[in-house]
């Protein structure tokens, strides 16, 4: 009879562990995961820094970049540099542009910290004539 009420104490102790865990888990994933838009334009290209963030907090960023003259699927841009003081920089090697003038890259870079809203963010387009944009977020 003792035995069956330890183990009766246990698994409910094991449930309501269970239960608090989930709970936390939910509450987490609750939090604004949503992340942070960067945008800034030139007069040739329009840009977005995207943030988004997974459970963990863990920040992931990706760029979309748009060409706002005529035949982009033509336009090749042989790199681009993203550089800020809240996180090392980062880039990558010759972009091509869709018909619409649209380049995604997906998730480039993965940071252990949340770039604040505030940051100014530079975008920089090499190429026969190279731009620079500054991006700033609006919240």
């Amino acid at each position: 009879m003792t035995v069956k009420k330890g183990r009766r104490n246990e698994l409910k102790k094991f449930s309501i562990c269970t239960i608090f865990i989930c709970l936390m888990l939910m509450l987490v994933s609750c939090q604004n995961n949503k992340g942070l838009t960067f945008t800034g334009e030139s007069k040739n290209w329009n840009a977005e820094l995207i943030t988004k963030y997974n459970i963990w907090g863990k920040e992931s960023q990706s760029i979309k970049i748009i060409y706002k003259g005529e035949n982009p699927e033509q336009i090749i841009v042989p790199s681009f540099n993203v550089e800020s003081s809240d996180f090392m920089g980062w880039g990558i090697g010759e972009i091509k542009f869709d018909k619409q003038g649209i380049y995604y890259s997906g998730d480039v870079i993965k940071l252990d910290t949340k770039t604040p809203s505030s940051s100014e963010i530079i975008l920089t387009l090499e190429g026969e004539e190279s731009e620079t944009i500054l991006l700033s977020s609006s919240s």
